[in-house]
């Protein structure tokens, strides 16, 4: 939403007086005032995008409020529902819901979602500048507010993986300078911020400068080192997972972007943590990443702040964490409340516990109805949508055959290993593999999965290793959907399958694909930087769902299995990962040989 120039103040101040017809009244409403917590009847007058005026009376039983002499151009009754803020998400990754931003939109809208800040560090990393810039004009024009944070963290470390692109500070202080371009985007390398690397104290100071919100990423982060991230600039963090981590961040004045993704659900550990405390300003929501068939049929923030209701927060300060203190908490001064001078981004629901919109409106405009959108959603092509960008060389088996300093006998070797079924979390363990002709044989392993890197940004680059617990029982997964530097990931339980699984990707653009027995089982075409689809939601969410099919009937644990390879090369989350360049011990911050002596 634009600023508005004096006129428009002008004319704002006369709709507000009485001297100019409204362009939209809404009567017989209850209305969540996200600042004291009360609810109460009201009615609203909006013009040209923003609320005008509000009438109410707290202490009236009915919602009826008597606008009989005001003027407007049109009226709606709320039918006794309540009017909320358009919901507003802390903080999103588009491009982890495989939709195009204007596909995106379609789904979240008419959830209620009206804004959401955006972090295109997907598409940063395998196009650069370029990536971030699609990402601004295939957003414009959209009925909903898509604001960008400039990627702070690419690559997410340097020197430990090669993603298509780095951005140095006189990148980020040119993308600042770029129209919707709001702050800093979640700063990952905590380790060169608390320790004054001069890479991100440069990047934070043409921030700070500007005087633009910094987005925090601060896994586990505490006591002087949680000081001295908080002194550097970011003051926020999603990566929140313990109810101590919650209350201790909340205490030292960072937002808390509490996550409900579609395999990170972190609300249960916090809500029952902090609901205790009174009711603090820095409490946000978001989703950081949602699949399109999460957002098809269970929601967005509308189910984020369903779920903090069920886990005990007032439904008034839910919403209030999922509109106002987000709102405040980036800057974005005149959202997230439903108050004269406010953006009328407005969500009238039946039931707040249910959290079910039964209308939406953006900047006063109704946008979708029914959980329908009841206006036209803008498309444009872009060439870099039908761009390959999977630069690397035709495969063989060979190539994921890991060779030992042994003829034959058994091997210690270092392995990746998960802990449980559903988390991301990963640790090194050591295993006595097999060794035959000068080759690791896992065969007798059912456990173990082959798996590797391939840099498919044209550096050439590779890595190999074995991983623990995957889930993979036969066949092979590859995707180029690898945060976060998104290189051509392969999981193998056969170097053959898995050779084939990642010729299919070079040859498609990228995606995420199953291979069993020689064959494709299953194909998710990705054109669009290997990382989105131009489907829309339900077409795609279609693909999904088929895709999660073959991953479980291939072994494959949890609601979510195709997270589980995504996040296999993240070298920002604990302990043990792999990247293109080698096994990468997270908390030691260097890489790590595959055996041991």
């Amino acid at each position: 939403m634009q600023k508005l120039s004096l006129q428009e103040r002008k004319e704002l101040i006369e709709a507000a007086m009485g001297k100019r017809p409204f362009d939209l009244v809404i009567t017989n409403v209850q209305l969540v005032n996200v600042f004291t917590g009360e609810i109460y009847p009201a009615a609203i007058g909006v013009y040209n995008g923003y609320i005008a005026h509000v009438e109410a009376d707290p202490d009236a039983a009915e919602a009826r409020i008597d606008t009989s002499t005001w003027e407007a151009k049109e009226v709606i009754d709320g039918q006794g529902h309540y009017l909320i803020p358009g919901l507003i998400d802390a903080h999103v990754h588009i491009e982890s819901s495989m939709l195009t931003p204007a596909n995106f939109a379609e789904l979240v809208i008419p959830h209620g979602t009206t804004t959401v800040i955006t972090d295109p560090h997907e598409i940063g990393n395998v196009l650069g500048k370029e990536g971030v810039r699609y990402m601004i004009e295939a957003s414009e024009g959209l009925p909903m507010n898509q604001y960008i944070l400039v990627p702070s963290s690419v690559p997410a470390v340097p020197g430990f993986e090669e993603a298509g692109a780095e951005f140095l500070a006189e990148d980020v202080a040119e993308m600042l300078e770029w129209e919707r371009t709001i702050g800093l985007a979640e700063v990952m390398d905590f380790p060169g911020v608390i320790h004054s690397s001069d890479r991100m104290s440069t990047i934070l100071e043409e921030t700070l400068r500007r005087n633009l919100y910094i987005q925090g990423h601060a896994p586990t982060l505490t006591g002087r080192e949680l000081s001295a991230y908080l002194c550097a600039g970011p003051t926020s963090d999603h990566e929140v997972n313990l109810g101590a981590e919650a209350r201790e961040k909340l205490r030292m004045g960072m937002h808390v972007d509490a996550r409900e993704s579609s395999i990170t659900r972190n609300l249960a550990a916090i809500i029952p943590a902090v609901k205790d405390f009174a009711f603090p300003p820095n409490l946000d929501f978001c989703t950081d990443d949602r699949e399109a068939d999460d957002l098809l049929h269970i929601g967005h923030m509308n189910d984020v702040v369903r779920r903090a209701i069920e886990e005990g927060l007032p439904p008034v300060y839910a919403i209030r964490c999922a509109t106002y203190n987000t709102a405040q908490s980036i800057g974005l001064r005149r959202m997230g409340a439903v108050a004269p001078g406010y953006v009328a981004d407005l969500v009238l629901v039946p039931e707040l516990e249910k959290m079910e919109p039964s209308q939406v409106f953006v900047a006063g405009r109704l946008v979708a109805k029914d959980r329908e959108m009841v206006v036209e959603i803008p498309r444009r092509q872009f060439a870099i949508e039908s761009r390959n960008t999977v630069e690397v060389d035709e495969l063989s088996s060979e190539d994921l055959k890991i060779s030992a300093p042994i003829e034959s006998g058994q091997i210690s070797t270092r392995v990746i290993t998960y802990r449980t079924e559903e988390t991301l979390f990963s640790d090194f363990a050591i295993e006595e593999v097999p060794v035959v002709d000068g080759q690791l044989d896992i065969s007798s392993l059912p456990d173990i999965n082959y798996v590797a890197v391939f840099n498919r940004h044209g550096a050439g680059n590779r890595s190999l290793g074995l991983i623990q617990n995957f889930g993979l029982k036969s066949g092979a997964i590859a995707s180029t959907v690898s945060h976060d530097s998104h290189n051509l990931t392969v999981v193998a339980s056969n170097p053959e399958d898995g050779a084939l699984a990642a010729n299919t990707l070079r040859e498609c653009g990228g995606g995420i694909v199953c291979v069993q027995d020689g064959k494709v089982k299953a194909l998710l075409p990705l054109p669009v930087a290997g990382l989105m689809s131009t489907l829309s939601g339900r077409e795609l969410s279609e693909q999904v769902r088929a895709l999660k099919v073959a991953l479980k009937e291939m072994g494959l644990p949890g609601e979510n299995p195709v997270l589980r390879i995504a996040s296999l090369t993240l070298p920002v989350i604990p302990k043990a990962k792999i990247t293109d360049l080698g096994l990468f011990s997270v908390i030691d911050q260097r890489f790590v040989d595959l055996f041991v002596e």
